[in-house]
């Protein structure tokens, strides 16, 4: 695999993860949060949501002059890596369930602090919590629990998800 191809691969993965991760939190705020008054909001969150698909759909489909316009492939001592003859697709779908088990073990910490802030707030009269709110606790776990669904359907789906991330290059070996 060359250096510039290890670094569109990179690319890539990081438009995934970046994909996810704002998704997630911006299909919570839309179930949860349905309050929008104007059409001043309404313009604002559309823009948003384009801007945000703009930039991932560029870092999907430019990534190679993604590379060549951050020069990452420069100043390297080898054009090529070495991955002990494994295929590009092996490479990233590896990749992609690292990605998955990040998403996965990232919020477990966040679920167990908001499940005890919530549960002790429940149990105390006094609210445990720093300024949060019940309804504000259960929205940061649905949010974590998001995380954590997604994560899992990345990892069992990574075959899928390299095969089209690979598609023109699936035979080329590194």
């Amino acid at each position: 695999m060359t250096v510039k191809d290890f670094f569109v691969v990179v690319v890539k993965v990081l438009a995934l993860y970046f994909f996810f991760s704002g998704i997630i939190p911006l299909v919570t705020q839309l179930i949860l949060y349905r309050e929008i008054y104007d059409a001043s909001q309404i313009i604002e969150l559309a823009g948003i949501i384009l801007l945000f698909i703009a930039i991932i759909y560029f870092m999907l489909s430019q990534a190679t002059t993604i590379v060549k316009l951050l020069k990452l492939d420069k100043g390297f001592s080898t054009d090529r890596f070495d991955f002990s003859g494994m295929n590009s697709r092996y490479v990233l779908e590896a990749t992609i369930c690292i990605l998955g088990f990040y998403m996965v073990f990232f919020v477990v910490p966040y679920i167990l602090i908001d499940a005890y802030t919530l549960i002790k707030s429940n149990i105390n009269s006094r609210v445990f919590s720093l300024d949060e709110t019940a309804e504000t606790l259960q929205a940061n776990l649905i949010t974590n629990f998001l995380y954590i669904l997604v994560g899992l359907v990345i990892i069992f789906l990574r075959k899928p998800i390299s095969k089209a991330f690979t598609s023109t290059n699936s035979k080329t070996t590194t």
